[in-house]
């Protein structure tokens, strides 16, 4: 029997959330996986295509990846959008009123934009963060000026949002936050909570987006079991891919919630968890 397919998140289980960099024995033994199994190891974010091209290339993926916490599956070869899930027209524009009204920072994700009010603290984190890199792996950034500008192009752009991302400060938000997720919930949202880097992230997906559905279509381009691809993941986002495979791995330093349901407990992202399953499956064979 063949090596499995693993579809693998990447901040917090790959992807050191402090500087954004992978360990180098965790991209050797990924690499190693994809020589012994025939390119089986793939990814699936809640991120972008343009902020997660440079861990595309690194990890030699070659299979569709998932974006956007499932609203966007992107064939890295081609770049051909194979599916997504844009937000109706009236959500975006409840949306986007709610954060001018509030003079909130916003950017979203289409399945081919990163799109961000400038001076946004995601979009300069992630432009400061690959500053260093050669221009083809640094995120292409569209920015305006102001949110009016921003809710004009986002209403009429060809490939309208398929995610909105809150970002707030950790402390001293409660009442925004609360605020926020009282508006998706009436806009019938799925809305993952992530807090990471010292930010309380909130994104804001069509209800039916999350990772374990758009592995359904994975599997269904892969002709094979959705529940026995391997899935491994570190926080609230993960928890329905992870539940849903007969494989489904978190780490040491993933959340409490995802331990409960997780069938395998890795080591954490700091000792290299993931490349150590990926050896173990290659071992094991």
């Amino acid at each position: 029997m063949g090596l499995p397919y693993v579809g693998c998140d990447l901040d917090g289980t790959i992807v050191k959330n402090s500087d954004f960099t992978m360990l180098d024995k965790t991209v050797e033994d990924i690499n190693f996986y994809q020589e012994k199994s025939n390119n089986k190891f793939f990814i699936v974010t809640g991120r972008l295509y343009e902020t997660s091209k440079l861990y595309i290339h690194k990890l030699n993926v070659k299979l569709p990846v998932v974006l956007s916490n499932g609203a966007t599956i992107i064939d890295p070869t081609t770049k051909e959008v194979l599916y997504e899930n844009q937000l109706p027209i009236n959500t975006c524009e409840t949306i986007l009123d709610y954060a001018i009204e509030n003079n909130i920072e916003l950017i979203f994700y289409s399945a081919t934009e990163f799109v961000s009010l400038k001076g946004a603290e995601r979009a300069i984190y992630f432009e400061n963060t690959y500053a260093h890199l050669e221009k083809q792996f640094r995120p292409v950034i569209k920015y305006f000026d102001n949110l009016q500008d921003l809710r004009k192009y986002a209403i009429n752009a060809k490939h309208k949002p398929v995610k909105f991302l809150f970002s707030f400060p950790e402390k001293g938000s409660e009442e925004i936050v609360e605020k926020t997720k009282s508006l998706l919930t009436k806009l019938n949202l799925y809305f993952p909570i992530t807090n990471m880097s010292e930010r309380i992230l909130i994104d804001a997906l069509d209800n039916s987006c999350n990772k374990a559905n758009a592995l359904k279509k994975i599997a269904k381009i892969l002709k094979v079991d959705v529940k026995e691809i391997h899935t491994i993941g570190d926080n609230n986002n993960d928890l329905e891919m992870v539940e849903q495979s007969n494989n489904g791995c978190t780490l040491q330093n993933g959340v409490e919630p995802l331990k409960k349901i997780a069938k395998h407990v890795l080591d954490s992202i700091d000792n290299n968890g993931v490349g150590k399953y990926l050896r173990d499956l290659v071992n094991n064979k």
